[in-house]
């Protein structure tokens, strides 16, 4: 069983299908907009976080990336829409897509181009 946490968004169906579609069985979604959100623990047997970035806090955003960084577990930085994290998926299934080229697709986007020179 192939598990994946999604953090960000609210309408995530088109997500969880393309997340399906790739193999991944179960499917954890927190919005990173409750209070409590900010103390979870990423599930133990999470294989992949799907960060959706226009839904989340910088400072959210920060913790999970940390979180997972000590766990070893692999995150895709992707806008809400199935299309943007299929090619996400393609590419890490490829093994050419890094963390700094998802980087460079949101140069347009003012709050994670905030976020990524607070980092």
């Amino acid at each position: 069983m192939s598990t994946a946490l999604i953090v960000g968004g609210d309408q995530i169906d088109g997500i969880k299908q393309e997340l399906s579609n790739h193999g991944i069985t179960h499917i954890n979604h927190w919005s990173g907009r409750k209070v409590g959100d900010g103390k979870k623990i990423i599930p133990h047997d999470t294989e992949l976080i799907v960060l959706i970035t226009d839904w989340i806090s910088h400072t959210f955003t920060h913790k999970i990336k940390q979180n997972a960084a000590k766990r070893g577990v692999k995150i895709v930085y992707t806008p809400n829409g199935p299309a943007a994290l299929r090619a996400r998926l393609k590419g890490i299934a490829d093994r050419t897509v890094s963390e700094s080229a998802c980087r460079k697709t949101f140069k347009h986007n003012r709050s994670l181009n905030q976020w990524l020179s607070f980092h």
